[in-house]
């Protein structure tokens, strides 16, 4: 055999073995394509010198990850991501391992900036067909979290879990989720949170219950707000300090902003837990829980970016302002910095301003509720308003229903004068839309308000 024979021979046989590769590799890219409804995750390999894209079939993938034969080939490997390079170990006890240090993790209910913790570890172990159990470690030593998980896949390819966190000090959470803190040296966090949470991936129904226990913040120094001076855009010629403001106007701007404001200690976790569930839904408006003491912090303190940083901030403020502040302080200070449109903070000026009045106290049931109904974004409410030429009614009247405390007649008269009441410069409303007023001899528990979180 000549020596062109043997090379048009072997090239032969390089390109049936090429054939051969690209049919196997076709063949797992096959075996890795989702079914209708299961859960799919979009990956690319690098084959022949080329990148290839596909949509790969999560079960099907964690059964060949966790597979014995697959250890020799993924450990020690790596892989980049838009969180962060992460590692892949199999020769550990709790199966293979994937850690992510430092990682960036977006949660799109706490702004663009991306989470970033200082290590995320995953541990997965198979359990037997389509049954996994195994672990999530955030932080580093000595501050850690770490929640168990077991799950299990459907016939359908969706993906049954269950997690919990046990009892952790705070002061652990605080740490892992704190890295960008200026108070992260200084502040000092009692207490412990636990969690359960369960979830039918992708798409499916969330559960999830928390639980905290003994929560106390001590290190931020709040209690100088107790000499609070007002931003001179919030005085209209009255003096800097903040002055107590009685009547309807404090009572409106519970009903509108915080209903539990007396009863929750500065964070609403009910609330909370009922956004973030929302917040799971896909498509849903972003949903927020920001207490009458959180959105105080936000005003006089940490600034409104939007932030996983600027969020656990306000929430730390808020828990230390209940004990040095007390509600009363909490309150009458939020009225004098709350902004009511463009330019204008604070009650006095807001009631000079939109009701032609010099005392937020004398002020009517009805003026105080559309006042508070502004709230939280008077520029936006007005513009409509004044666009309409009337006020909006239904609006105003969610707010007068849940005044506390009102007397049912006070409350009937005031719904009844809501038709033709308006401020100044506002046409009369053309109309009344209907309402219910609340028999206030039954005890009603109010469900948590969800606000858009543009509007905190």
């Amino acid at each position: 055999m000549t020596v062109r024979h043997r090379l048009l021979m072997l090239s032969l046989g390089l390109a049936a073995l090429a054939l051969l590769l690209a049919g196997a590799v076709l063949a797992v890219l096959a075996t890795l394509s989702p079914g209708a409804g299961a859960w799919s995750l979009a990956l690319s390999v690098s084959a022949f010198g080329q990148r290839i894209g596909y949509t790969a079939n999560v079960p099907v993938l964690l059964r060949l990850a966790t597979h014995p034969l697959a250890a020799r080939a993924l450990d020690g490997r790596h892989f980049d991501t838009a969180e962060g390079r992460w590692q892949i170990s199999t020769a550990t006890a709790e199966g293979l391992v994937a850690s992510c240090a430092p990682c960036r993790v977006p949660v799109a209910a706490l702004g663009p900036a991306p989470l970033r913790l200082e290590r995320v570890q995953l541990a997965i172990r198979a359990d037997g067909a389509d049954h996994y159990h195994g672990s999530m470690r955030l932080g580093l030593a000595p501050h850690t979290l770490s929640l168990a998980w077991r799950g299990r896949f459907d016939r359908s390819g969706r993906l049954q879990l269950d997690a919990t966190l046990p009892a952790t000090p705070l002061q652990h959470v605080v740490q892992v989720f704190g890295t960008t803190l200026p108070e992260r040296a200084s502040v000092q966090v009692d207490g412990s949170l636990a969690l359960s949470l369960g979830a039918r991936l992708p798409g499916g129904a969330w559960r999830v219950q928390p639980r905290i226990d003994g929560f106390a913040v001590s290190g931020l120094s709040t209690e100088r707000l107790l000499d609070l001076q007002r931003p001179a855009a919030c005085r209209d010629g009255s003096p800097a300090g903040v002055s107590a403001i009685g009547g309807w106007l404090p009572r409106a701007v519970v009903a509108a902003e915080d209903q539990r404001f007396f009863d929750h200690p500065g964070y609403d976790l009910a609330a909370v837990a009922a956004a973030w569930l929302h917040n799971q839904q896909p498509g849903s408006a972003l949903a927020g829980a920001s207490t009458l003491s959180q959105q105080l912090a936000k005003l006089a303190i940490v600034g409104d970016d939007r932030s996983a940083a600027r969020k656990l901030r306000e929430l730390l403020y808020a828990v230390e302002m209940e004990r040095t502040l007390g509600k009363a302080r909490i309150l009458q200070l939020y009225l004098a910095l709350a902004p009511w449109g463009d330019g204008i903070c604070g009650a006095e000026r807001a009631v000079r301003v939109h009701l032609g009045q010099h005392d937020p106290s004398a002020i009517g049931p009805v003026a105080a509720a559309w006042l508070a109904s502004l709230l939280p974004q008077p520029s936006a409410l007005l513009r409509m308003e004044q666009q309409r030429g009337e006020v909006d009614a239904e609006r105003v009247a969610r707010v007068l229903e849940a005044m506390r405390p009102m007397r049912p007649e006070r409350r009937d008269k005031a719904l009844a004068a809501l038709p033709t009441w308006s401020p100044p410069g506002l046409s009369r409303p053309r109309h009344a839309p209907p309402h219910t007023a609340l028999n206030l001899d039954i005890a009603v528990e109010p469900v948590p308000a969800l606000t858009p979180l543009h509007e905190r």
